[in-house]
């Protein structure tokens, strides 16, 4: 064990600990119906935590912030899984193709939507923005059996569709295969991800729309339709 991040680790766990708060420990439980164990720590000071940790370790090296953000995502708190991809936010010189095999252990051992979109969205989505090789992961999360990998396939790329990039066409077919399934975590992604592509194309995403209107749920077209025309939102909802 490498004796440096062992130390850091307490630092960073002794941090969680004192902004603990118990009535937001089992709340937030109760909410995300997470398996783990809660410290209760807010988000703004999670966040905090991880910029400070930053500042003070401006040039440690990639693989020992990897090892660092692995050790911490193992704990059996969801507060220090948390702070693990918060770290990874502030390294993002560290998130190239070869961290793409963690990021998918992470996301195949998330229970939970505020997990599942933290890494998607903040992590997989800069290795994605950096190397279009990562494209070939969402490609085999698309089909996986655990529809929190396959609502990462999906959302992966909302930065990047909010500012007119991605590779929409991958996107299209991923939510033309899944937009008759029943599950809400699904349907929101796709609506979402839409919404995020009618911002600077909304061209694109109406004719998709109107492409999946008679599969797609009332919750898809809605949340996709929602910065679109009042007359195209019409022509996709029937209302």
């Amino acid at each position: 064990m490498n004796k440096a991040i062992n130390d850091q680790i307490v630092l960073l766990r002794n941090a969680l600990k004192k902004h603990s708060n118990k009535e937001r420990a089992v709340n937030s439980k109760r909410y995300l119906k997470s398996p783990f164990k809660f410290f209760g720590v807010s988000l703004p000071v999670t966040g905090e935590i991880a910029r400070e940790f930053r500042k003070s370790n401006k040039d440690a090296g990639k693989e020992h912030i990897i090892e660092l953000a692995e050790r911490l995502w193992n704990s059996e708190y969801h507060d220090e899984k948390k702070l693990a991809l918060r770290i990874l936010q502030y390294y993002p010189e560290c998130l190239d193709l070869s961290v793409m095999p963690l990021l998918e252990k992470m996301l195949a051992q998330s229970t939970g939507w505020d997990l599942v979109d933290d890494i998607s969205i903040h992590l997989v989505g800069t290795v994605l923005e950096k190397d279009k090789r990562a494209f070939v992961y969402l490609k085999r999360w698309s089909s996986s059996d655990n529809f929190w990998m396959r609502r990462a396939s999906l959302i992966s790329q909302i930065l990047l569709f909010r500012h007119g990039k991605g590779d929409k066409k991958l996107f299209f077919k991923f939510a033309e295969k899944m937009a008759s399934e029943k599950e809400f975590f699904i349907r929101k992604a796709i609506g979402w991800c839409l919404r995020e592509i009618s911002k600077p194309n909304p061209d694109e995403a109406f004719a998709f729309l109107m492409k999946i209107k008679g599969s797609a749920s009332g919750l898809t077209l809605r949340e996709g339709s929602k910065r679109l025309s009042e007359k195209m939102k019409a022509l996709i909802t029937g209302i």
